[in-house]
């Protein structure tokens, strides 16, 4: 952050490689090392990075980057390279070296075999580095799978950029704002907020994670997130298991789930619309199901797919054993998308602040409602254009919702307001579901990149590396204290901790050994110079009696000098005080380069001591050399601490 420096821009682009599809987000700011802290108001300094985005930078293709399961070779050409070659035509041509390319895939990657998915990966990753311009240092944490927890955080950190709670942030305050961050895609569900209850957050400390953002002016941002995912639970996985368990559900089918001979191959759906009629494949088998339109029936039918009866080992749970911290809603307010919102806003215009009865009840009469009725509306421009096979599944998705909301996360049904604890007193709804927040797409994606960029600002004197440290019990599911899903922003340090922690650790344990070394080397001199010592002193005591025999006898004269140890012997020779001798070439020079008692350390700076995420930046304290020392500074030696 300097004056006179002429302002560059960032560029980044993350690929969000889903179940359905893939979409390239582009973003755009400003080169932390040009940032003129003069020209800004106080308030901007406070902030992390500012992110810009416009509608005409994402691109889309499909399907999802799993459907090259059977060609792993082709994912690449057909499916990453269409989307970078629009990005080509958007970002400067001299930017496109220092832009980093990330390609995360989520759910629907997580369920194909793993010899696939890394072949799918390596093509994806080795082509960018030889068939494009962009910055792709380390495959192992720019193209991965990464996992719902860290798809989870993303989101929360792109949610609470885009409504400015990253803003002006008073490090010395002990509570500041921020709104919880709920996704439901087709395969999985997340969510991610901080407690309001700081005992909370003491209590469960080993289920929280802990996000390190960074200010311009240098300071570090410490957030307090819980975040969880349920693999399975998404809208369409869920689905498919509530078809299974319709199925399963018939006693002539119960005993056949060896040979799979189901005897009915018809299977009534309260959850689709009466009249409704659609196929599905189960354990290769193909079923018909026809529609009975019972919203009641439906709502108790969907209930047991929470695994609600899974045992709980801590006090509070919230759907199939997942523990949490206990949520205040009158204070812990949330934001959901994706599932959330489509099907709500969509289907029956009520994306926004919810209502549980508003909602319940046009859910309700639409599920009760038959299809002739409902096809007839959608001819009519009633549902939005809304393909059909969407709106044959509309009512078992908007009943998913309400459960998920209300017995999984046990939302209470009245949606009431409160203060969100800000000066201002503005309110917040309970759960309100949104797509875009000032026109911006709700997407995780720029969540990472707010960790990217954030990451290239330069420290202060007391920040914390750019990252995100998962809990303690994430760290112990994945067998190791980080987990590869986690990775940091900063540009010169890309690569993954399964790279650059164990180098760390490799360098400050040889360092350690050095130093123990030297200091045995240091202790082994020290203690023969205190032999020495003791042979002079009984040699200048002897030498004295000699002396004084002498002086009787008439024999010598001496010099006043000895007891300093320059004295010498008049007439046939000198006799040197033996410790002089220590100060010679022949015996331990300690002015040579291999005998210096300096001490040089270098050590790297992992801040509070706690591991972080992929990516973790490290500094090099300076070497500290101390000169050699003669035997005069040994007595003061062995009481400097300093040395150490």
């Amino acid at each position: 952050m300097f004056a006179g420096i002429e302002q560059e821009d960032c560029y980044g682009i993350v690929i969000d490689a889903g179940s359905s599809g893939s979409r390239l987000h582009i973003f755009k700011w400003t080169d932390p090392s040009t940032f003129d802290a003069l020209k800004h108001p106080t308030e901007r300094l406070k902030s992390v990075p500012k992110i810009e985005q416009s509608k005409d930078w994402t691109f889309k293709v499909s399907p999802g980057l799993s459907s090259y399961e059977h060609k792993t070779n082709k994912a690449f050409s057909q499916h990453i390279h269409p989307l970078l070659k629009k990005a080509e035509k958007i970002i400067p041509s001299n930017k496109l070296k220092d832009t980093p390319v990330f390609v995360h895939a989520t759910a629907g990657m997580r369920l194909i075999p793993e010899k696939k998915r890394n072949a799918i990966l390596h093509d994806v990753c080795s082509n960018i580095q030889k068939s494009t311009k962009f910055k792709m240092v380390d495959c192992s944490s720019q193209v991965q799978i990464i996992d719902g927890e860290t798809e989870g955080i993303y989101g929360w950190i792109g949610l609470n950029y885009l409504l400015g709670n990253f803003d002006n942030y008073n490090m010395y305050a002990k509570d500041h704002f921020t709104v919880g961050f709920m996704d439901m895609g087709g395969a999985s569900a997340q969510i991610a907020f901080v407690p309001s209850n700081k005992d909370e957050v003491e209590r469960y400390k080993s289920d929280i994670s802990t996000v390190y953002l960074r200010s311009m002016n240098g300071d570090t941002q410490e957030w307090d997130v819980f975040v969880s995912t349920w693999l399975g639970f998404g809208a369409n996985q869920a689905r498919a298991r509530y078809l299974a368990q319709l199925v399963n559900a018939l006693p002539e089918n119960t005993n056949n789930y060896d040979d799979d001979d189901f005897r009915t191959r018809v299977i009534s759906d309260p959850c689709m619309p009466k009249g409704c009629k659609t196929k599905f494949k189960f354990k290769d088998t193909k079923f018909d199901v026809t529609g009975l339109g019972d919203f009641d029936q439906c709502s108790k039918s969907i209930y047991p797919l929470l695994l609600k009866n899974i045992p709980c080992s801590e006090d509070h749970c919230l759907f199939n054993g997942v523990h949490t911290p206990g949520i205040d809603f009158s204070k812990d307010k949330f934001v959901g998308i994706s599932e959330f919102w489509y099907t709500p806003n969509d289907v029956f215009n009520l994306g926004g602040e919810y209502s549980f009865e508003k909602f319940s009840a046009r859910v309700k009469e639409f599920c009760n409602t038959d299809w002739d009725t409902i096809e007839r509306k959608s001819e009519n421009g009633e549902y939005n254009g809304i393909p059909e096979d969407f709106l044959k599944e509309a009512c078992f998705k908007s009943n998913w919702i309400i459960n998920v909301l209300h017995e999984g996360f046990e939302f209470p049904h009245e949606n009431h307001k409160s203060s969100n604890g800000n000066d201002d007193g503005e309110n917040y709804p309970m759960f309100q579901s949104l797509d875009k927040v000032t026109d911006i797409d709700l997407s995780w994606t720029l969540g990472r990149i707010v960790l990217y960029a954030s990451g290239m600002i330069g420290v202060s004197q007391n920040s914390k590396t750019v990252g995100i440290e998962p809990s303690a019990r994430s760290a112990k599911a994945q067998g190791s204290s980080f987990n590869p899903g986690f990775i940091n922003g900063h540009k010169s340090t890309i690569q993954g901790s399964g790279r650059i922690i164990p180098i760390i650790f490799v360098f400050v344990f040889l360092g350690l050994v050095s130093y123990l070394i030297k200091m045995k080397k240091l202790s082994n001199m020290t203690s023969r110079l205190h032999q020495f010592q003791q042979v002079g002193s009984r040699f200048r005591y002897k030498m004295s009696e000699i002396r004084s025999r002498l002086q009787d006898m008439g024999g010598f004269e001496s010099t006043p000098d000895l007891e300093a140890g320059n004295g010498t012997m008049s007439r046939s020779r000198s006799l040197r005080n033996p410790l002089s001798l220590l100060k010679s070439k022949s015996m331990f020079n300690l002015d040579s380069p291999k005998h210096k008692a300096g001490i040089a350390q270098s050590s790297p700076d992992l801040d509070d001591g706690r591991p972080l995420s992929d990516g973790l930046q490290s500094s090099q304290s300076s070497a500290n050399m101390r000169p050699s020392f003669s035997m005069a500074d040994f007595s003061k030696f062995q009481n400097d601490d300093s040395i150490a």
